[in-house]
């Protein structure tokens, strides 16, 4: 099977595809990563606008995250003996995929080019830019979207920060077509992911892509065999939410969890699970 990936890379999204990769290296024939930014601003004024609009403490969360497995990363590529678990693009490289940046997905080139391998299935990982008609209706298997909220509630951005924020107690691995709404593709599976006591944003996040990188691959299978099922959300009971906002990362603290320990990095880096309960 022929398949394409769409993917905003980091650390969550490679780790969504860590058990699909071992499984189905020779059948990833084509990689976009997207290099778009915050609303098509620059890297200084993106962090600007983060830090005007989600506040310090999320911004500089956000600046941990990339900074802790950007560094990983350049570090498995200088060791190459070491594990990579922590870049998609390294691991692209070092696979000799084709693969192409793209800060506009839907540029004519990058659809040319997906539709030059004939892909099979679509997988859109993370992935921070809307995928048009053209590209979504080019795959005769679909494409799918890894979401960790318990669709159709928590539709849009970063709903494990607002479940914390919202005292939930638990969130969710959503596994589901791309449609052309956000968010509202058709359902194939959703495992509940539980909060736990002073959990963090991190954890949780992590805990629902390991979900997803253990279901991912026997979706995929069904795909293949022809024996998946989906079901259409109730849309009526769709909530969404965008950027996290200052008010929702102080009431997350409020509520007794927070964005991030160093234990969180810990166990990311030494590929240790994430706790549980």
């Amino acid at each position: 099977m022929n398949i394409v990936i769409l993917i905003n890379d980091n650390f969550f999204s490679f780790t969504y595809l860590k058990d699909f990769l071992k499984q189905r290296k020779d059948d990833v024939k084509f990689i976009v990563f997207s290099s778009a930014l915050i609303g098509k601003r620059g890297t200084f004024a993106s962090i600007m606008w983060s830090f005007k609009n989600t506040g310090f403490r999320h911004t500089a969360y956000k600046l941990l995250v990339y900074g802790i497995f950007r560094t990983m990363g350049l570090i498995c590529r200088l060791l190459p003996f070491l594990p990579n678990r922590y870049s998609f693009y390294l691991w692209a490289k070092q696979n000799n995929k084709d693969f192409v940046f793209a800060d506009n997905i839907n540029n004519e080139d990058v659809v040319r080019q997906i539709k030059s391998v004939n892909p099979d299935l679509m997988l859109a990982l993370n992935m921070n830019q809307i995928i048009k008609k053209q590209i979504l209706e080019t795959p005769p298997k679909g494409c799918l979207n890894i979401h960790c909220g318990p669709l159709p509630r928590y539709a849009g951005i970063s709903p494990y920060v607002w479940v914390l924020s919202h005292n939930e107690d638990h969130s969710a691995m959503t596994i589901q077509y791309v449609g052309e709404g956000l968010d509202e593709g058709d359902i194939i599976i959703q495992e509940r992911v539980n909060v736990v006591k002073n959990d963090s944003a991190f954890a949780l996040f992590y805990r629902c892509s390991i979900a997803a990188s253990e279901l991912l691959v026997k979706v995929v299978d069904d795909i293949e065999a022809g024996t998946v099922t989906s079901y259409k959300q109730d849309l009526s009971k769709k909530t969404y939410f965008s950027w996290p906002t200052k008010e929702c990362i102080k009431q997350l603290h409020k509520n007794g969890y927070c964005l991030a320990k160093m234990m969180d990095f810990v166990n990311a880096i030494f590929k240790q699970e994430p706790r549980v309960k």
